[in-house]
């Protein structure tokens, strides 16, 4: 077995995904030898069946698209799909925003399209299925709030969109003798989500002054980072664990 990266011993990383999400990616970092502090800033919970999402899943095979913001909503509308569909719709295109979305899709026998690169709103709104949408019903499953980029951009391709909120996303409030023990090693930061940066601003403003670096998933939460005082940032291809992993050891490297 391979020794971990002698250079990674001494980099604490600080792991802020949600804890479900972070089961995986936590061990592959400590396999590289760094140390993995866990500080989770969303909680997910999933919203209770309203009349509302009843309705526009009984009546999904009426809509021409279906979209999945992310894993939760896709892991969250196909179980609520399951309890109407014993077999899935015809005649729908479902796209994921990126390939852990479109894994959690394809792995219940959807055939699902996802953006080639970007794996955001603006690289969905890029995909040859989402250009010409006039007169179509498009069903975005998504959590409460989030950014309005997609829908407003497809309505204004002549679209009808309707959102499915799924999820809501909750932020737990830590103590400042909490953030001390986790920042006082200052951390790399690892982030997935530009809500969740956010989240870590409104309790630390000035976050970047407590912690080396951040890892951030997109160019977008990058251009957040340096709006919040980060210098040392690294931009992940995106948010899936092997590209934020892929960018930590960029950053060891450097």
């Amino acid at each position: 077995m391979p020794k971990p990266n002698s250079l990674a011993q001494t980099l604490p990383v600080l792991v802020t995904r949600p804890a479900s999400q972070a089961e995986e990616i936590c061990p592959s970092l400590e396999a590289l030898g760094c140390e993995v502090i866990r500080q989770p800033m969303l909680k997910i919970e999933a919203v209770a069946e309203t009349p509302k999402i009843k309705s526009q899943f009984m009546d999904i095979d009426l809509f021409d698209i279906v979209i999945a913001i992310s894993r939760n909503a896709a892991e969250m509308g196909l179980a609520v799909m399951d309890q109407y569909w014993p077999q899935w719709p015809l005649g729908i295109d479902w796209i994921a925003i990126g390939p852990v979305t479109a894994d959690s899709m394809i792995s219940q026998g959807l055939e699902v399209k996802m953006p080639a690169h970007q794996f955001d709103s603006e690289g969905a709104l890029a995909m040859d299925e989402l250009q010409d949408v006039t007169g179509k019903k498009v069903l975005i499953w998504r959590g409460v709030g989030g950014r309005e980029t997609l829908a407003q951009t497809l309505r204004e391709r002549g679209a009808e969109v309707i959102y499915a909120e799924l999820y809501q996303r909750l932020v737990p409030e830590y103590t400042e003798s909490q953030w001390q023990q986790v920042l006082i090693q200052q951390p790399l930061l690892l982030v997935s989500s530009g809500q969740g940066l956010e989240a870590i601003a409104a309790q630390q403003p000035r976050i970047s002054d407590k912690v080396r670096g951040i890892i951030a998933p997109s160019s977008r939460v990058a251009e957040l980072a340096k709006s919040l005082g980060f210098t040392q940032i690294q931009v992940a291809a995106s948010a899936q664990d092997v590209d934020m992993l892929e960018a930590v050891k960029a950053w060891l490297a450097k």
